[in-house]
Protein backbone atom coordinates (compact mmCIF):
# COMPACT_ATOMS: atom_id res chain seq x y z
CA UNK A 1 0.00 0.00 0.00
CA UNK A 2 2.98 2.49 0.61
CA UNK A 3 4.76 1.41 -2.51
CA UNK A 4 1.33 2.80 -4.21
CA UNK A 5 0.15 5.58 -2.34
CA UNK A 6 4.26 6.88 -3.06
CA UNK A 7 3.64 5.99 -7.07
CA UNK A 8 0.39 8.04 -7.07
CA UNK A 9 1.93 10.85 -4.99
CA UNK A 10 5.20 10.71 -7.05
CA UNK A 11 2.79 11.31 -10.25
CA UNK A 12 0.53 13.76 -8.91
CA UNK A 13 3.88 16.11 -7.69
CA UNK A 14 5.18 16.30 -11.24
CA UNK A 15 1.91 17.41 -12.85
CA UNK A 16 2.34 19.85 -10.54
CA UNK A 17 5.15 21.06 -12.19
CA UNK A 18 4.35 19.91 -15.65
CA UNK A 19 2.01 22.61 -16.48
CA UNK A 20 3.66 26.15 -17.37
CA UNK A 21 1.71 29.54 -19.44
CA UNK A 22 4.19 27.96 -22.14
CA UNK A 23 2.64 24.87 -22.71
CA UNK A 24 -0.78 25.33 -20.89
CA UNK A 25 -2.38 25.92 -24.61
CA UNK A 26 -1.57 22.18 -25.27
CA UNK A 27 -1.78 20.23 -21.85
CA UNK A 28 -3.75 21.93 -19.93
CA UNK A 29 -7.36 19.68 -19.83
CA UNK A 30 -10.46 22.39 -21.05
CA UNK A 31 -8.04 25.17 -21.41
CA UNK A 32 -6.53 23.69 -24.44
CA UNK A 33 -10.20 23.19 -26.61
CA UNK A 34 -11.38 26.81 -25.66
CA UNK A 35 -11.37 29.41 -28.23
CA UNK A 36 -8.66 32.31 -28.21
CA UNK A 37 -11.37 34.73 -26.27
CA UNK A 38 -12.62 32.08 -23.90
CA UNK A 39 -8.81 31.42 -23.32
CA UNK A 40 -8.17 35.30 -22.29
CA UNK A 41 -11.22 35.39 -19.87
CA UNK A 42 -9.10 32.93 -17.49
CA UNK A 43 -6.10 34.73 -15.20
CA UNK A 44 -4.05 31.77 -16.45
CA UNK A 45 -1.26 33.14 -14.08
CA UNK A 46 -3.36 32.91 -11.26
CA UNK A 47 -4.86 29.71 -11.80
CA UNK A 48 -1.42 28.18 -12.89
CA UNK A 49 -0.04 29.02 -9.05
CA UNK A 50 -3.18 27.45 -7.77
CA UNK A 51 -2.65 24.22 -10.27
CA UNK A 52 0.80 23.84 -8.72
CA UNK A 53 0.42 24.43 -4.96
CA UNK A 54 -2.89 22.14 -5.19
CA UNK A 55 -0.83 18.79 -6.69
CA UNK A 56 2.12 19.86 -4.55
CA UNK A 57 -0.13 19.68 -1.54
CA UNK A 58 -2.11 16.53 -2.40
CA UNK A 59 0.79 15.07 -3.60
CA UNK A 60 2.22 15.34 0.54
CA UNK A 61 -0.98 15.27 2.13
CA UNK A 62 -1.68 11.65 0.40
CA UNK A 63 1.22 9.72 1.18
CA UNK A 64 1.94 11.45 4.36
CA UNK A 65 -1.96 10.98 5.44
CA UNK A 66 -1.36 6.75 4.24
CA UNK A 67 1.68 6.55 6.11
CA UNK A 68 0.40 7.87 9.26
CA UNK A 69 -3.47 6.32 8.98
CA UNK A 70 -1.86 2.65 8.38
CA UNK A 71 0.15 2.62 12.02
CA UNK A 72 -3.61 2.88 13.41
CA UNK A 73 -5.72 0.60 10.76
CA UNK A 74 -4.92 -0.35 7.08
CA UNK A 75 -8.82 0.01 6.23
CA UNK A 76 -8.89 3.65 7.03
CA UNK A 77 -5.66 3.79 4.90
CA UNK A 78 -6.89 2.44 2.68
CA UNK A 79 -10.16 4.07 2.20
CA UNK A 80 -8.37 7.12 2.41
CA UNK A 81 -5.89 6.29 -0.62
CA UNK A 82 -9.02 6.09 -2.64
CA UNK A 83 -11.17 8.69 -1.40
CA UNK A 84 -9.40 11.66 -0.94
CA UNK A 85 -8.06 12.46 -4.48
CA UNK A 86 -11.63 12.09 -5.26
CA UNK A 87 -12.53 14.71 -2.95
CA UNK A 88 -9.25 16.84 -3.41
CA UNK A 89 -9.93 16.98 -7.34
CA UNK A 90 -13.99 17.85 -6.68
CA UNK A 91 -12.51 20.89 -4.67
CA UNK A 92 -10.11 21.34 -7.49
CA UNK A 93 -13.03 21.76 -10.45
CA UNK A 94 -14.98 24.23 -7.90
CA UNK A 95 -12.11 26.39 -7.32
CA UNK A 96 -10.94 26.30 -10.62
CA UNK A 97 -13.85 27.84 -11.68
CA UNK A 98 -14.02 30.65 -10.07
CA UNK A 99 -10.49 32.06 -11.74
CA UNK A 100 -12.37 31.78 -15.13
CA UNK A 101 -14.55 35.10 -15.60
CA UNK A 102 -16.08 33.88 -19.30
CA UNK A 103 -19.26 32.55 -20.35
CA UNK A 104 -22.20 31.34 -17.48
CA UNK A 105 -22.02 27.63 -19.76
CA UNK A 106 -18.20 27.28 -18.88
CA UNK A 107 -18.37 27.90 -15.23
CA UNK A 108 -21.73 25.80 -14.89
CA UNK A 109 -19.60 22.81 -16.66
CA UNK A 110 -16.89 23.22 -14.37
CA UNK A 111 -19.59 23.06 -11.28
CA UNK A 112 -20.91 20.07 -12.57
CA UNK A 113 -18.17 17.88 -13.09
CA UNK A 114 -16.57 19.00 -9.33
CA UNK A 115 -20.08 17.98 -8.17
CA UNK A 116 -20.08 14.85 -10.21
CA UNK A 117 -16.93 13.85 -8.62
CA UNK A 118 -17.40 14.57 -5.16
CA UNK A 119 -20.83 12.34 -6.15
CA UNK A 120 -18.72 9.83 -7.11
CA UNK A 121 -16.72 9.83 -4.08
CA UNK A 122 -19.59 9.29 -1.79
CA UNK A 123 -20.88 6.13 -3.83
CA UNK A 124 -17.30 4.50 -4.05
CA UNK A 125 -17.05 5.18 -0.10
CA UNK A 126 -20.52 3.65 0.39
CA UNK A 127 -20.06 0.64 -1.72
CA UNK A 128 -16.57 -0.28 -0.51
CA UNK A 129 -16.78 -3.56 1.45
CA UNK A 130 -14.64 -3.62 4.38
CA UNK A 131 -16.55 -6.23 6.70
CA UNK A 132 -16.22 -10.12 6.83
CA UNK A 133 -18.30 -11.99 4.61
CA UNK A 134 -21.48 -14.37 5.81
CA UNK A 135 -21.02 -18.31 5.59
CA UNK A 136 -24.28 -19.84 5.77
CA UNK A 137 -25.08 -23.52 6.31
CA UNK A 138 -28.07 -24.44 4.68
CA UNK A 139 -29.86 -28.27 4.44
CA UNK A 140 -28.02 -28.59 1.39
CA UNK A 141 -25.33 -26.22 0.55
CA UNK A 142 -23.15 -23.91 1.83
CA UNK A 143 -23.36 -20.04 0.71
CA UNK A 144 -20.84 -17.01 0.85
CA UNK A 145 -23.13 -14.10 0.74
CA UNK A 146 -21.53 -10.13 -0.16
CA UNK A 147 -19.12 -9.53 -2.69
CA UNK A 148 -17.66 -11.84 -4.87
CA UNK A 149 -19.97 -14.81 -3.17
CA UNK A 150 -20.82 -18.67 -4.01
CA UNK A 151 -22.84 -21.47 -3.61
CA UNK A 152 -22.02 -24.86 -3.32
CA UNK A 153 -23.70 -28.10 -2.69
CA UNK A 154 -23.11 -30.00 -0.14
CA UNK A 155 -21.72 -33.02 -2.26
CA UNK A 156 -19.21 -30.05 -3.86
CA UNK A 157 -17.37 -29.74 -0.63
CA UNK A 158 -14.68 -32.25 -0.11
CA UNK A 159 -13.10 -31.32 3.13
CA UNK A 160 -12.12 -28.39 5.46
CA UNK A 161 -9.35 -28.00 8.45
CA UNK A 162 -8.43 -25.02 10.21
CA UNK A 163 -4.58 -23.55 8.86
CA UNK A 164 -2.85 -20.41 10.05
CA UNK A 165 -1.54 -18.64 7.10
CA UNK A 166 -2.78 -18.36 3.78
CA UNK A 167 -0.94 -19.61 0.60
CA UNK A 168 1.67 -16.80 -0.94
CA UNK A 169 -0.84 -14.62 -3.25
CA UNK A 170 0.31 -13.47 -6.43
CA UNK A 171 -2.50 -11.25 -7.63
CA UNK A 172 -5.63 -10.60 -8.00
CA UNK A 173 -8.03 -12.09 -11.47
CA UNK A 174 -11.59 -11.38 -10.14
CA UNK A 175 -12.54 -9.83 -6.62
CA UNK A 176 -11.70 -7.26 -4.08
CA UNK A 177 -8.89 -6.60 -2.71
CA UNK A 178 -8.27 -3.43 0.30
CA UNK A 179 -6.92 -2.53 3.70
CA UNK A 180 -7.19 -6.44 5.56
CA UNK A 181 -9.45 -7.66 3.59
CA UNK A 182 -9.62 -10.15 0.72
CA UNK A 183 -13.00 -11.27 -1.74
CA UNK A 184 -12.91 -13.18 -4.86
CA UNK A 185 -10.46 -15.15 -7.19
CA UNK A 186 -6.45 -14.47 -6.14
CA UNK A 187 -3.39 -16.54 -7.90
CA UNK A 188 -1.02 -18.11 -5.87
CA UNK A 189 2.40 -17.98 -6.90
CA UNK A 190 3.62 -21.09 -8.88
CA UNK A 191 -0.17 -22.47 -8.27
CA UNK A 192 -3.56 -22.19 -9.03
CA UNK A 193 -6.47 -19.63 -8.19
CA UNK A 194 -8.29 -20.06 -4.95
CA UNK A 195 -10.83 -18.29 -3.61
CA UNK A 196 -10.50 -15.86 -0.92
CA UNK A 197 -13.23 -14.78 1.58
CA UNK A 198 -10.80 -12.98 4.58
CA UNK A 199 -9.61 -10.48 6.67
CA UNK A 200 -5.58 -11.44 6.29
CA UNK A 201 -4.59 -9.75 9.39
CA UNK A 202 -6.57 -11.95 11.63
CA UNK A 203 -5.79 -15.95 11.28
CA UNK A 204 -6.75 -18.62 11.97
CA UNK A 205 -8.61 -19.43 8.24
CA UNK A 206 -10.71 -22.11 7.32
CA UNK A 207 -9.58 -24.12 4.09
CA UNK A 208 -12.00 -25.59 2.42
CA UNK A 209 -11.56 -27.76 -0.27
CA UNK A 210 -14.55 -28.18 -3.11
CA UNK A 211 -15.23 -28.56 -6.74
CA UNK A 212 -14.53 -25.12 -7.45
CA UNK A 213 -10.98 -25.18 -5.89
CA UNK A 214 -9.79 -24.39 -2.54
CA UNK A 215 -11.19 -20.98 -0.45
CA UNK A 216 -9.82 -20.25 2.37
CA UNK A 217 -12.71 -18.26 4.96
CA UNK A 218 -12.35 -16.35 7.92
CA UNK A 219 -14.34 -13.77 9.99
CA UNK A 220 -13.79 -10.87 12.55
CA UNK A 221 -16.59 -11.84 15.43
CA UNK A 222 -16.68 -15.29 14.79
CA UNK A 223 -14.53 -18.21 16.86
CA UNK A 224 -12.72 -20.12 13.73
CA UNK A 225 -12.47 -23.13 15.62
CA UNK A 226 -15.99 -23.67 16.43
CA UNK A 227 -17.14 -22.80 13.08
CA UNK A 228 -15.20 -25.47 11.94
CA UNK A 229 -16.66 -27.85 14.16
CA UNK A 230 -19.99 -27.18 12.93
CA UNK A 231 -18.75 -27.20 9.48
CA UNK A 232 -17.49 -30.79 10.09
CA UNK A 233 -20.89 -32.03 11.57
CA UNK A 234 -22.93 -30.74 8.38
CA UNK A 235 -20.49 -32.50 6.13
CA UNK A 236 -20.69 -35.73 7.98
CA UNK A 237 -24.46 -35.16 8.01
CA UNK A 238 -24.65 -35.64 4.09
CA UNK A 239 -22.50 -39.00 3.86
Amino acid sequence: MLLVASVLSLIVGVIGFTVTKTNARYLLSGYNTLSEQEQQALDLEAYLRFFKRFHLTLALSLLLGVWGLRLVNNNWASLFMTLYPLGAYGYFLLKGASFYKGSTRQGAGTYLAGGALLLVMGLAGSLRDYKSSELVLGQKSLEITGSYGLSLAREQVYGQALVEQLPPIAYKVNGFAAGDYAKGRFKVKGGAVVWLFVNKGAGPFLRLKTARGEIYYNHDELAMDALSKRLAQWLNAGR
